[in-house]
C-alpha cells in the first residue's frame, strides 16, 4: 500500500508531501489546476518516462519519494520479494523509492536508499502498482493488446514466455538454415578462396615468436664485424696479452693475494677478502659468457638474405590475414573450420533440417496448446466482462473474446511454422493467436468492435470492467485512475463510483476525479489547488475532512455554497459511506 508520496519541483509543485490511506483515496480540484500532475509524478518514481521538461522553472532538479507498507498477505508478495532478492535488493515491510531527474536529463534511482537502475525501478512499479491514465483506454481501441489481456487475466505468461524461448530457438535456426542455403550459391567461390588462404599460410610453416627471433638475427648478422671486434677485445682487456701486459683476471688475482696478506696481520680488512673473491668469480663468470658468446658467432654468406626473405614473407602475410604470426595463425584454424563446414555443406543442411523440425513440431505443439487454454480463458472472461458490465449500468451489455488465428494477409512479415506436417501457419513469440474482443449494448443488436460502438462513457466503463477483473488475478497492491470518469454523469457516475469503491475493499485505490458522486464515496480526499502570484503559479496539495469536504463537493456539483448545497454534499457522503 502506497502510504507516503514526496514530490520536491516537479513541474507546479515545489513541495508536497501526500498521506494516503487504505480504501479509496480521491483526489478532486478544479480542471486545471494540475490533479494529473500527482499521478505524473507518482509515474516518475514508480519508472516510467519522465523527461527534464517536467523539472520545476527555476530549479536543477526533480525529487519523487514514494513510500509503501508491503503486506505478506498480499497474492503478489511472493513474487515480488523473489524479484528483490534476484535483484540484490534488501526486503523490508517498508519499501521506499526515489528517483531524482536532473537538467541533462539523468537519472539517479533508489530502493531503499540502495541505488538501482531505471529499469529495475519500473519493473518494481508495475509490480506494486496498476496505473490507469486518461488516454489508457485507447487501448481497448487496439486489437494488438487484446492478447496482453487475455494472457493476464488467464495467468498464461509463464505458457507465453516458454513458447517465446522455443519461437527464438526456433528463429536462430531458420536463419542459420537460411544463411547456408544462401551460401550454396557462394560455396564454390568460397572454397577456392579458404583453399587458397590455408594453402598459402600452411605452405609458410609460421612458428609462433618466429617474427621476433628472425629480427634478432638479422640485428646481428648486420654488426657481425663491430660484435667480433668488440668481444674480442673485452677478452683481451680480461686476460690480457703479452707477459708485459697482464689483464684484469691477473691483476686481481694478485689484488686477491695482498689482501689475503692483510686481512692476517689486521683482521679489520676481513671483508675486503669476500668483496675480492666476488669481483674474481664474476669476472671468471663474464669470461665465460664473453667465449661462449664469441664462440657462437658465425658468419654463414646468404643468411642475411634468407633472412630479409623470410621476413618479407611474414610481413606480406600479416598485410593479408593479422596484425601478428599469433593473429594469422588464428586466422588458419578459423578458415580451416570454415572450409570444412562448407565441404560438409550437405551434412551440416540435413543436421539443421533434422534441428528445425524438431522445433516446428515443438513450437507448433506449445501454439496449439496454448490456444486451447486462451479459448477456454476466453470463455470465462466474456462471462466475468458481461457481468461486470451489467453492474456498471449496461443491463443489455454482452461482452465477447474470440481467440482466432493470425490472418497471413495481415501479417505478411511474420515468420511462419510448419505445423502439422508442411501447413505452414504464421507464428510469432506470443503463439499464432489473435484476439478480437467485441460488444453489444442493446437488445437485438449484432456484436461490433468497441472502436464502432463505444461512446467515451462506455469505453470508460469497458475499461473499469476489465480493470475490476484483472484485479483479482494480478496481485499488485493498488489500483490508480485518472478521470477514468471521463464522459459519464448521473446515475452512471453512481453506479461507477460504486464500482470503483468496491475494488478499493481488496485493495488501495487512488482516483482522480471530477464528479461529486464518485467523490463521496473517498475514505480519503485530497484537493489540488493551483495559485498564482505574480509571475509565479504553484500547486498545492491539502487534505479534506468535514467542512471542508462538503465544500468541494458542492463546488463538484457545480453550486455556490450554500445551506442546501452543503446539506445535498452531506447526504452524498452519507449514502457513499453506506456503499
Amino acid at each position: 500500500m502506497l502510504t507516503d508520496l514526496s514530490i520536491r519541483n516537479y513541474v507546479l509543485i515545489d513541495q508536497a508531501d501526500l498521506k494516503f490511506r487504505s480504501g479509496l483515496n480521491v483526489i478532486t480540484g478544479e480542471t486545471g489546476a494540475g490533479k494529473s500532475i500527482v499521478i505524473g509524478a507518482l509515474s516518475m518514481v514508480l519508472g516510467e518516462r519522465a523527461s527534464s521538461d517536467l523539472i520545476r522553472q527555476g530549479q536543477d532538479q526533480a525529487t519523487v519519494e514514494a513510500v509503501f507498507e508491503l503486506d505478506a498477505k498480499r497474492p503478489g508478495y511472493r513474487r515480488f520479494v523473489e524479484f528483490l532478492e534476484q535483484s540484490g535488493l534488501e526486503v523490508d515491510e517498508t519499501l521506499i523509492l526515489k528517483r531524482t531527474l536532473n537538467k541533462a536529463g539523468k537519472n539517479r534511482c533508489y530502493v531503499n536508499n540502495s541505488t538501482t537502475t531505471l529499469a529495475t525501478l519500473n519493473e518494481i512499479g508495475h509490480l506494486l502498482v496498476d496505473l490507469h491514465g486518461q488516454h489508457d483506454h485507447q487501448t481497448l481501441l487496439h486489437p494488438r493488446n487484446y492478447l496482453t489481456i487475455l494472457d493476464d487475466f488467464g495467468e498464461l505468461n509463464e505458457d507465453v514466455v516458454r513458447l517465446g524461448a522455443i519461437y527464438e530457438q526456433w528463429r536462430e535456426t531458420r536463419q542459420r538454415f537460411d544463411d547456408l542455403v544462401a551460401q550454396e550459391r557462394e560455396r564454390h567461390r568460397i572454397l577456392d578462396q579458404l583453399r587458397y588462404q590455408v594453402n598459402e599460410i600452411e605452405q609458410s610453416n609460421l612458428k609462433p615468436g618466429e617474427e621476433d627471433e628472425l629480427a634478432a638475427e638479422r640485428r646481428r648478422l648486420r654488426n657481425f664485424e663491430a660484435l667480433t671486434q668488440n668481444s674480442t677485445a673485452i677478452l683481451s682487456l680480461l686476460e690480457g696479452g703479452a707477459e708485459d701486459s697482464p689483464g684484469i683476471d691477473h691483476g686481481l688475482g694478485q689484488v686477491q693475494a695482498l689482501i689475503e696478506d692483510l686481512s692476517q696481520r689486521d683482521p679489520d680488512l676481513a671483508p675486503a677478502r669476500s668483496l675480492a673473491d666476488s669481483a674474481a668469480a664474476a669476472i671468471d663468470e663474464l669470461l665465460t659468457l664473453i667465449r661462449r658468446y664469441q664462440e657462437g658467432l658465425e658468419f654463414q654468406p646468404g643468411r642475411l638474405d634468407e633472412i630479409e626473405s623470410r621476413l618479407h614473407l611474414i610481413h606480406n602475410l600479416k598485410r593479408k590475414y593479422g596484425n601478428s604470426i599469433e593473429e594469422i595463425l588464428a586466422f588458419l584454424g578459423e578458415s580451416k573450420t570454415e572450409y570444412d563446414k562448407l565441404e560438409n555443406f550437405d551434412e551440416e543442411r540435413a543436421l539443421l533440417e533434422k534441428e528445425l523440425d524438431q522445433l516446428n513440431q515443438k513450437l507448433g505443439r506449445l501454439a496449439a496448446d496454448l490456444t486451447v487454454k486462451r479459448r477456454k480463458v476466453a470463455k470465462q472472461l466474456c462471462g466475468e466482462i458481461t457481468t461486470e458490465l451489467r453492474q456498471l449500468g449496461m443491463p443489455s451489455a454482452r461482452f465477447e473474446a474470440e481467440v482466432a488465428r493470425l490472418d497471413a494477409s495481415s501479417a505478411p512479415n511474420v515468420h511462419r511454422v510448419r505445423y502439422p506436417q508442411d501447413e505452414e501457419n504464421p507464428i510469432t513469440s506470443t503463439g499464432w493467436d489473435m484476439v478480437h474482443f467485441r460488444i453489444t449494448t442493446n437488445p437485438g443488436e449484432p456484436m461490433k468492435t468497441l472502436r464502432q460502438v463505444a461512446s467515451g462513457g462506455e469505453i470508460s466503463r469497458v475499461m473499469l470492467a476489465i480493470k475490476a477483473v484483472l484485479a483479482r488475478v494480478d496481485g499488485v497492491d493498488a489500483l490508480v485512475f485518472d478521470e477514468i470518469d471521463s464522459g459519464i454523469g448521473g446515475k452512471t457516475a453512481l453506479v461507477v463510483g460504486g464500482k470503483i469503491k468496491s475494488l478499493s475493499n481488496e485493495r488501495q485505490v487512488l482516483c482522480i476525479t471530477h464528479l461529486a458522486p464518485i467523490a463521496s464515496k473517498g475514505d480519503h480526499h485530497l484537493k489540488i489547488e493551483k495559485e498564482a502570484s505574480g509571475q509565479t503559479t504553484r500547486v498545492t496539495i491539502v487534505a479534506l475532512e468535514a467542512q471542508a469536504r462538503l465544500e468541494e463537493l458542492a463546488r463538484m456539483m457545480g453550486s455556490e455554497t450554500s445551506e442546501g448545497s452543503l446539506r445535498l454534499a452531506e447526504e452524498m457522503l452519507q449514502a457513499g459511506a453506506r456503499n
